[in-house]
């Protein structure tokens, strides 16, 4: 069965979005919206697909099935329940929304609808993440002690002022946490578990005239006992590969980016050498630490042929949207956390 999607927005990510669609032989790009109409012509031209003049209108062409959401992060609300709506499956770049409240009426329109929703985390689609989520299921760390997550990138005072949405809290829910970070906080929740409390410190220190932040450090406790360290800035010149530490009482786990830095365990397996063979060369970024439109593709690719065959055989998708919602409510606590200047326990 051929898929045929849609797009609402037409920024840097909807690129990607399109990019991915495009390399799937079972999916057919068949328009865009975009509030800006020169921009939906532009994109509609670049992709060969139609230039609709509103999100209803996309929606309602019977050849869309699944709508992916490319707007600003704290605009992803409307379009997704006029998706909804349609009866049509809705795809949602990260973060699903930027307040919980929104989050769930997103969450209980689709379930009134009966349609599919997929938050967009496509580094859980990385070979050596899923590598890692499967020793971690193994137990072969034996007891998790620790599970750290550093995202030091650099922004310019460009990437804010050419994007205005990106500078404003209630556009963008947040700075280098909640628009950056995200992508490693669901990681840690997919990897620790869930986070049982947080307390942390946000600031402004490299940019000026953003009402978001451009550092934060959190401290976590996991339910399951281990702690956790978030660092995450904008404002780190060069920028620097994101990394991934999961450490235990039999084993640790150092990823940065796509490469293992540490992959060690008490009891070594043959499966062990190949791969820190396989993972261990050289390493380049797929998430861009000083451009932000040095994003790969592959990820986004992977996580939609993991949507499709959820549609085709009618269970969840990987990233459904109760559990990209796991994410937005860590980083709204860190940020209550830093705001209240107190512990918040989720």
């Amino acid at each position: 069965m051929k898929h045929g999607f849609g797009i609402i927005g037409a920024g840097a990510i909807a690129e990607v979005h399109a990019r991915a669609i495009d390399t799937i032989m079972e999916a057919e790009l068949i328009g865009v919206y975009d509030h800006n109409p020169e921009k939906t012509t532009t994109f509609a031209m670049k992709f060969n697909c139609k230039a609709f003049d509103s999100a209803e209108k996309l929606c309602s062409d019977n050849r869309v099935d699944i709508v992916c959401i490319c707007t600003p992060s704290g605009l992803h609300l409307e379009p997704a329940l006029a998706v909804i709506n349609a009866g049509k499956n809705c795809v949602i770049e990260k973060p699903l929304e930027t307040t919980l409240e929104r989050c769930d009426k997103i969450i209980d329109a689709g379930i009134r609808k009966k349609v599919m929703i997929s938050g967009i985390f496509p580094m859980r689609f990385s070979r050596v993440n899923m590598e890692l989520k499967k020793v971690i299921e193994e137990g072969r760390f034996g007891r998790l002690v620790m599970g750290d997550a550093y995202i030091k990138w650099y922004r310019s005072p460009e990437y804010y002022k050419d994007v205005k949405w990106r500078s404003s809290f209630d556009a963008s829910g947040g700075g280098a946490v909640m628009n950056q970070g995200i992508h490693s906080v669901d990681l840690l929740l997919w990897f620790m578990g869930k986070v049982e409390a947080v307390c942390a410190f946000t600031g402004l220190l490299g940019h000026e005239d953003l009402e978001v932040e451009d550092v934060a450090a959190a401290t976590l406790r996991f339910e399951s006992g281990a702690m956790g360290v978030i660092e995450a800035s904008t404002a780190v010149n060069p920028g620097f590969f994101r990394k991934i530490e999961i450490l235990g009482t039999h084993g640790s786990v150092v990823i940065e980016e796509e490469k293992i830095l540490i992959w060690k365990f008490d009891e070594e397996r043959d499966s062990d050498r190949v791969i820190r063979e396989k993972y261990s060369g050289n390493n380049q970024s797929g998430g861009g630490v000083s451009d932000p439109k040095a994003i790969s593709d592959i990820g986004h690719l992977r996580q939609l042929l993991d949507i499709l065959k959820a549609v085709d055989n009618g269970h969840p998708p990987a990233v459904d949207a109760l559990e990209a919602r796991k994410a937005v409510e860590l980083v709204l606590a860190i940020y209550a956390s830093a705001r209240n200047k107190r512990i918040v326990y989720l």
